[in-house]
């Protein structure tokens, strides 16, 4: 077997190549990072858009206040006001707990956070009386992520709490 003498200017000359692909791949990783953060900061900004738009109706309305930390069992006991109330309130959730998957899935934040938030999905998904909001206001992906955690069939029981353009657009 012959042996192949290599000079040090090529053992130079590789290194430095190395370094410059090793740099590359850097500046390659570097940038499809700060495209995710540029796109979940979009994906932030318009939740939060979306959030003001549906929670500004309810300003200073003193109804609201008694929906903010419960949803009370039987929608239909309310009256037309305070089934509008939470509706606006289910969207804005609904919009919450979409921005957890969303921001998941760009690689945002850690798993546990949405661990965290799933109960809190599921909850609110598995109530039948709600769940028509959340099928038309949420992203078909996040519809299926739901679907999929979701412990309730909510084959016969819906209530309307629906929120049609014009009462958006005019709330009392």
């Amino acid at each position: 077997m012959q042996r192949i003498k290599v000079s040090f200017d090529t053992w130079i000359q590789l290194l430095g190549m190395l370094g410059v692909i090793g740099g590359l791949v850097f500046v390659g990783l570097e940038m499809q990072q700060t495209q995710r953060i540029a796109i979940a900061s979009q994906v932030q900004a318009r939740n939060d858009a979306l959030m003001d738009f549906f929670t500004v109706p309810l300003q200073g309305n003193t109804e609201a206040l008694k929906f903010f930390n419960f949803m009370p069992p039987d929608l239909t006991t309310l009256s037309e006001e305070e089934r509008n109330i939470v509706g606006q309130l289910t969207i804005t959730r609904s919009v919450s707990i979409e921005n957890v998957w969303q921001q998941f899935n760009l690689g945002m934040i850690p798993e546990e956070t949405l661990e965290s938030s799933k109960g809190r999905m599921r909850s609110m998904y598995d109530n039948c009386q709600i769940r028509p909001l959340f099928d038309s206001r949420i992203s078909a992906d996040f519809l299926e992520y739901l679907k999929s955690i979701s412990e309730n069939a909510c084959d016969s029981v819906s209530v309307d709490v629906s929120l049609d353009d014009e009462r958006l657009a005019n709330p009392q």
